[in-house]
């Protein structure tokens, strides 16, 4: 067996190594131009890499097939774009498209060249887990990779099968965008030079849109075809920064397709997706068994997400198909698995049972993608359904195990989606999700108990905050550590006692979360002032990721708040003891401005104090300008989050009789006047200056007194008496 396996592992070898091509020509600058351009590339050298030179070159046939080559030159400056550069990779579709690598190699400062090894390459699945696919990568490493060299590649392609038949599109694109999966990271170098060309025949119909550039193509025509190049030169390096902007709102780009009606597209699709409607017999049962009792249409819709959501699993699974053709519904339901086409194909075909006219819409999941009205492009990689009802209609994602109905995550809110009716089909922007979509509600109580201050926090959750965390609390190995991430932080950080989570896998059932935590203080009877405090801050913590924040200095890009939450806190503070008074109530700052919203307010009653808390946060795209006012308005919400209720015992009225030293009746007395109780004070005052009629000190006091009860003379008169005996104040 092991030398069996050897020879398989020795035969894969040998076979991958067809990917590369010895000798092959290439469409990029010689060695000794590219040797000479690292001189120019010195004003981008912090950059850690410089693309020398970016070429692509396609050709459209007049069967619109294309072939294509891709070439880049990367310079390399510094030692961490050695280490992210020592895996590069080509991203592929099998089922449409044959890939190799026609060479590969290092070139070094004098000038040698060094190919890339023969068992340096193997082609893989780009996905994994339960996600089946024709998308493959071609991995490939180099030899000599050294600061100071180059790495010189070129990929060829060839088209095998047309996608929308008699038809081609595509992207022109400009930057170099290198993905580091081991980093989770991405980073996008300068480029001195950046070429595309694009040749077709000259009958072929060809339509064009930019975006985030105003570049014409140079344009010449020769034996019948008409070839198209863009160039730009000198491209700056962006720098990546966590909650960025889409970079694809960032980076220029050309469009280009033979279609200008969308009509295209839906004939093409309309005409796979109807055949997997077909009535069979265990869609109709199923349907009858969903709809039974049930008389309005969300009711059947709600019915529908959650039979799939359930019953349904999730896989890729469109092997050989190239991830456009469906299974039937009648096949998905058997199998009780599918991918986000399949379980669109099962759930049009039960709605359409019970009455319910449903769609599969096109959309893509990608930050940044747009979809143009006049220039069809078949740029998806996802499918949900739309239900068009009379009340605005409902979008449908079963995708996600842990999504309650609808699904829709609000990544999706204000993004354009291609509908397919078989008509002619439609471009539908789905509703943008606002704050009061996505809510997390937040009980805080304490609680005293034997003289012992506990807290119990509990919360309840909708929208994505909801689908979110059930999708955390699901899959963390973790689940102490989830829940002490959510709740602690509203319990002064302390451990939890025990807590109780709903099952994060029963999406008909609301997600919630709670915990106990016990024994945090104990009232000792030396305590008679006994402060509840509560830091609203914790909710950045919790709920956003502006705890901690990049300071404006050294942030680059602008900041991008895709999902806007809402966060509700009611928190209960009870009085302590039995007999006990509010003396103090400060309640932190309310915050207004174009980011977010922080409204506080509370009630004394029934001896204890209710305080309530909202915080809302927009959704929006804060510009690198604005970045430094937003970090100033999350800094002071930081600085004043603090609401404090300060209870205090009420103790028996004490007397001048009591058998304390004079030192203590004087402190009692002052005590008395900080706390405002004037009219208290008055008679306990009065009482020891009678038996204290040489004591300035007593004198004063009762001076104050007098004063703050009105009594104007009399305060005078105890002054002066307080003065003659000697007080100095």
């Amino acid at each position: 067996m092991v030398v069996k396996f050897c020879l398989a592992v020795a035969l894969v070898m040998y076979c991958l190594a067809g990917h590369a091509i010895a000798n092959s020509i290439s469409i990029g600058p010689d060695k000794a131009t590219l040797l000479s351009l690292k001189s120019r590339a010195e004003p981008f050298a912090k950059h850690g890499a410089v693309l020398l030179s970016r070429r692509n070159q396609v050709n459209v046939n007049d069967k619109l097939f294309e072939t294509a080559r891709f070439y880049r030159a990367i310079y390399l400056t510094n030692e961490e774009a050695v280490s992210d550069y020592s895996k590069l990779v080509n991203s592929f579709n099998a089922y449409y498209h044959n890939s190799k690598i026609e060479f590969a190699r290092v070139i070094t400062p004098d000038g040698q060249i060094f190919e890339m090894q023969k068992d340096a390459i193997s082609e893989v699945s780009a996905n994994s887990d339960d996600y089946l696919d024709d998308m493959k990568q071609i991995e490939f490493a180099v030899p000599q990779l050294k600061v100071g060299n180059i790495i010189e590649y070129q990929i060829y392609e060839e088209q095998t099968k047309p996608i929308v038949e008699g038809q081609w599109y595509s992207s022109v694109g400009f930057r170099y965008i290198k993905f580091l999966p081991q980093k989770n990271w991405l980073r996008i170098d300068p480029i001195l030079e950046s070429t595309n060309t694009l040749t077709l025949p000259a009958s072929t119909p060809f339509y064009t849109k930019n975006r985030n550039t105003d570049i014409a193509p140079v344009i010449t025509k020769k034996d019948g075809n008409v070839q198209y190049v863009w160039q730009m030169t000198d491209l700056d390096g962006i720098e990546v920064e966590s909650g960025m902007p889409p970079i694809d709102d960032m980076q220029p780009a050309v469009y280009v397709s033979t279609m200008n009606d969308w009509q295209t597209i839906d004939d093409w699709y309309a005409d796979m997706f109807t055949p997997t409607q077909v009535k069979a017999q265990n869609i109709t049962e199923l349907a009858s068994k969903l709809f039974a009792g049930l008389n309005s249409e969300r009711e059947k819709v709600k019915a529908v997400f959650e039979y799939v959501q359930k019953n349904v699993r999730y896989i890729g699974a469109h092997v050989n198909r190239g991830g456009y053709q469906p299974h039937t519904a009648e096949e998905v339901l058997n199998n009780a698995y599918g991918d986000c086409k399949d379980q669109t194909t099962l759930i049009i075909a039960l709605l359409k049972e019970g009455g319910v006219q449903a769609f599969p819409a096109l959309i893509n999941t990608y930050n940044g993608n747009l979809i143009f009205d006049d220039l069809p492009v078949l740029d998806f990689n996802h499918m949900i359904t739309y239900v068009d009802s009379k009340d605005g209609g409902y979008w449908l994602d079963t995708s996600g195990q842990t999504g309650t109905f609808p699904g829709i995550t609000a990544q999706f809110g204000d993004r354009n989606t291609f509908v397919v009716d078989g008509k002619k089909g439609r471009l539908v922007k789905i509703p943008a999700i606002q704050p009061e979509d996505n809510v997390a509600n937040v009980n805080i109580d304490y609680r005293v108990e034997d003289k012992q201050i506990g807290i119990d926090v509990k919360m309840a959750f909708n929208g994505d905050v909801e689908t979110n965390l059930r999708n955390y609390y699901q899959y963390s190995p973790e689940k102490l550590m989830v829940i002490e991430q959510l709740l602690s932080p509203f319990a002064h950080d302390n451990r939890v006692s025990s807590y109780v989570a709903s099952d994060p896998a029963d999406i008909s059932t609301p997600f919630v979360v709670s915990g106990e935590f016990n024994n945090l203080l104990t009232l000792g009877d030396e305590i008679v002032n006994f402060h509840y405090s509560m830091g609203y801050s914790q909710i950045l913590k919790v709920f956003t990721g502006f705890s901690t924040m990049e300071p404006p200095a050294s942030r680059q890009q602008g900041l991008h708040i895709q999902v806007p939450i809402t966060v509700n806190i009611e928190s209960v503070y009870p009085s302590p003891w039995d007999k006990a008074r509010l003396v103090n109530q400060n309640m932190a700052r309310n915050f207004q401005n174009p980011y977010f919203e922080v409204t506080h307010t509370a009630e004394a009653k029934d001896d204890k104090v209710i305080a309530k808390t909202t915080f809302v946060l927009f959704a929006q795209t804060i510009s690198a300008e604005d970045y430094p006012d937003f970090y100033a308005a999350i800094d002071a919400f930081q600085k004043q989050s603090e609401s404090m209720f300060v209870f205090e015992k009420i103790l028996a009225k004490p007397s001048v009789n009591d058998d304390v030293s004079l030192e203590d009746k004087i402190a009692r007395s002052r005590a008395m006047l900080d706390n405002a109780e004037f009219e208290h004070a008055l008679e306990y005052i009065k009482a020891l200056a009678a038996g204290h009629q040489d004591n300035g000190e007593v004198q004063y006091l009762l001076g104050i007194v007098q004063g703050f009860n009105g009594n104007d003379e009399a305060s005078d008169s105890a002054f002066k008496r307080a003065e003659a005996l000697g007080y100095q104040y």
